[in-house]
């Protein structure tokens, strides 16, 4: 019998799915689920995340919002490219230069 692997992702991983759902500024509960975290989780996060400036709690319409900051959307941008540039030098298809 075969046996997957799970894959847990780390606290990047976490804290950039965060930032990339709060581009569109998301409630706490939106943000929860749509990250698959708990309560407990998603407060711990968005407080680490509050104080590096990575993201902003706002009001709009009444209703208290997460959204990510320019700082946030820097962090994603190299996130992004980090992520990229791993998976491609995990691929074994490309060639080392050693």
């Amino acid at each position: 019998m075969l046996q997957r692997r799970r894959h847990n992702r780390d606290k990047l991983q976490i804290m950039a799915n965060i930032l990339d759902l709060s581009l569109v500024g998301l409630k706490k509960t939106h943000i929860m689920a749509r990250a698959n975290l708990s309560y407990e989780q998603t407060l711990c996060y968005l407080k680490e995340l509050q104080v590096t400036g990575l993201l902003e709690q706002r009001t709009e319409e009444g209703a208290v919002v997460y959204g990510t900051t320019v700082k946030g959307r820097t962090f994603l941008d190299y996130f992004s490219h980090m992520s990229r540039l791993i998976k491609e030098y995990a691929d074994p298809a490309v060639p080392r230069v050693v």
